[in-house]
C-alpha cells in the first residue's frame, strides 16, 4: 500500500547520510517524504537496539545532572519546522543539557563512528534554537556520545554554507518534482523500500570477476 502525504514530511535522520556524502540516492528520501507505504521486513534488531540506547541515554543523564545540569530529553526536545513550499523537517534530539549560558545537544549512538553522525547534531544545532522553548535564541554546542568516544562540535561549525545545504537538502527531498533514482547495492541492501515501488532497486551484490586479464 502506498498513500500520498498531504505535505512532504521530513525526517532529519532522511537527510544527513545525502548531506555528508554517504549516500547518493536522494529519490529514497524523496519517496520517503511524500508517501507513507509498506516497509521490507528488516533484520535490524530493534528491540537490543533500543536497549542499548535507552542505556546510553540514561547514564548520560545522570552524568549531565551530576554536574548540575537541567536536563530535557527526547520528545522534550521534539520539533517541527514548516518551510515556504510547505516542507515538513522533523526530529528531537537525545539530550539538551544546560547551564547558566551553556547549552549543549547530544546525540548517543550505539553503533561505528560516521559522519552522518555528526551532521545530524548539527541540524539540531540550527533548528533548535528556532523552534524549542528551552532553546529559544541560545548558542549550542554539540556532542555525539558513542561508547567508547565522543566528538565534540563547536558552534562555529554553523554557517552559511551548512545552512544552504541544508535548504538545498530539503528543496529537492520535498519538491514536487520526481528526482532521479540512482540505485546501488551499497545502499539498497539497507533501504526499506521494496521493488513494489523502486523497480530499480539492487538486491544482489555484485560478483567479482576473476577473468579479466589485467593482473
Amino acid at each position: 500500500m502506498k498513500e500520498p502525504r498531504t505535505d512532504p514530511y521530513i525526517w532529519v535522520t532522511w537527510l544527513t547520510k545525502l548531506m555528508s556524502g554517504e549516500n547518493q540516492c536522494v529519490w529514497a528520501s524523496w519517496f520517503r517524504s511524500h508517501f507513507k507505504y509498506d516497509k521490507l521486513p528488516s533484520d535490524f534488531d530493534l528491540a537490543k537496539w533500543k536497549a542499548e540506547h535507552n542505556q546510553m541515554l540514561q547514564s548520560r543523564i545522570e552524568y549531565y545532572k551530576e554536574k548540575e545540569y537541567t536536563v530535557y530529553t527526547e520528545n522534550q526536545n521534539s520539533f517541527k519546522l514548516v518551510g515556504k513550499q510547505g516542507e515538513i523537517l522533523a526530529g528531537k534530539a537525545d539530550i539538551v543539557a544546560i547551564k547558566n549560558g551553556e547549552t549543549i545537544v547530544e546525540d548517543c549512538k550505539t553503533g561505528q563512528p560516521r559522519d552522518s553522525d555528526q551532521m545530524q547534531v548539527l541540524i539540531y544545532m540550527l533548528a533548535l534554537p528556532v523552534s524549542v522553548n528551552h532553546c529559544k535564541d541560545r548558542e549550542l554546542n554539540g556532542v555525539v556520545k558513542y561508547s567508547n568516544s565522543e566528538v565534540e562540535i563547536p558552534n562555529e561549525k554553523i554557517d552559511q554554507t551548512l545552512k544552504d545545504l541544508l535548504r538545498d537538502k530539503i528543496h529537492v527531498v520535498g519538491a514536487v518534482d520526481e528526482p532521479e533514482q540512482i540505485p546501488s547495492y551499497a545502499e539498497c541492501r539497507f533501504c526499506d523500500i521494496s521493488k513494489e515501488y523502486c523497480a530499480k532497486r539492487i538486491e544482489q551484490a555484485p560478483k567479482a570477476v576473476s577473468d579479466h586479464g589485467l593482473f
